[in-house]
């Protein structure tokens, strides 16, 4: 089983404009980080509507349409993010195929990578835990199915 930890940070920025009608719509960003190999992800976390009109690619589109035959778009505690590579190297970012629907009422959250060009192709559900310590650049929830305390 691959090795998977997320982190959730507040969106200090939700709800400000950067331009005219143009709002910051994220309740959570965050960072997916993947061992054997490495990988990294960028998380933004949307309510249904805003990450839907997001969708761009056919693949995101095709897994708007599925989800749509669920009852996923109704459920208004939901938040829903499309997935970002992030090469640190070249702080280069890349949308690639997948997405993450994170549940704060049941503190779970679901995670699907398809990113063949970057050796991944995966999905998880994991539980989500609270961080005691909160602040500026520290993660309020994080998603992980090995002890981060390990180090590797």
């Amino acid at each position: 089983m691959r090795e998977i930890a997320v982190r959730g940070f507040i969106n200090e920025k939700f709800n400000t404009t950067f331009g005219k009608g143009l709002f910051r719509r994220a309740v959570y960003n965050g960072s997916v980080e993947l061992h054997k190999p490495n990988q990294k992800y960028l998380v933004d976390y949307f309510s249904y509507l805003e990450w839907e009109s997001q969708a761009k690619s056919d693949e995101q589109l095709t897994i708007v349409k599925s989800l749509e035959s669920t009852n996923v778009a109704q459920e208004e505690d939901l938040l829903f993010s499309w997935l970002i590579h992030y090469d640190p190297l070249t702080k280069s970012k890349e949308r690639v195929n997948g997405y993450s629907v994170y549940s704060p009422n049941t503190r779970e959250l679901f995670i699907k990578i398809d990113d063949m060009s970057n050796l991944t192709q995966d999905e998880w559900t994991l539980n989500v835990h609270p961080c005691r310590a909160t602040g500026a650049n520290k993660p309020v929830f994080v998603a992980t199915n090995v002890d981060l305390n390990l180090q590797h």
